[in-house]
């Protein structure tokens, strides 16, 4: 399984400090990307399919909060907007259902769409755009939530304690001499 989150830096408005990606531009950059992993990573036995792709949009941003860090730390503004981000967004769907990739919407996650109320997204976020101990949680939940749905033989095996379980990964692996010894046998 791989993951793919780009976005926050590349939907900074024109004008910015060199981090702004025309929004075409970004969408051909995902969609090059997704490629790539696909060219990249090809199962040695060619009748199962490719690692999964789970694409992540970019968060909200809290325009607020991150104008006052910028000007706080750089003395410069780097400019914005939570309607850009969900733009680039929406740009990250559009790739997953033409390439046939998961995601995880990380706006919606961590409420950009509650009509633009900064208090209901900006405690997710550390600074205005990056995102803090809870945002990161919600996006991990939220990517959990994905792959228990949608790849549920990559998701943790649960027997009641953990370790065991009909499907998906075991949490507890080969002990390390265990997998050692296997691999003298290659």
């Amino acid at each position: 399984m791989v993951t793919v989150f780009f976005g926050a830096n590349d939907a900074s408005l024109p004008g910015g400090k060199k981090q702004h990606v025309p929004i075409d531009q970004y969408e051909e950059n995902i969609r090059n990307i997704v490629k790539s992993i696909r060219i990249k990573i090809k199962p040695k036995d060619k009748s199962k399919p490719t690692a999964p792709i789970i694409l992540i949009t970019p968060p909200p941003i809290d325009k607020i909060a991150w104008d006052k860090y910028c000007l706080e730390n750089f003395g410069d503004l780097s400019p914005r907007t939570n309607e850009a981000a969900k733009s680039y967004g929406d740009r990250v769907k559009l790739v997953a259902s033409e390439l046939d990739c998961h995601v995880v919407d990380a706006f919606s996650l961590l409420g950009g769409d509650d009509e633009g109320e900064a208090e209901s997204y900006g405690k997710h976020l550390e600074d205005g755009l990056h995102l803090s101990a809870s945002g990161n949680k919600s996006l991990f939940e939220g990517l959990m939530d994905v792959v228990t749905r949608e790849l549920p033989d990559l998701a943790p095996m649960e027997d009641g304690e953990g370790k065991y379980g009909t499907s998906g990964l075991p949490l507890e692996g080969e002990l390390w001499k265990v997998l050692c010894e296997e691999s003298k046998d290659l």
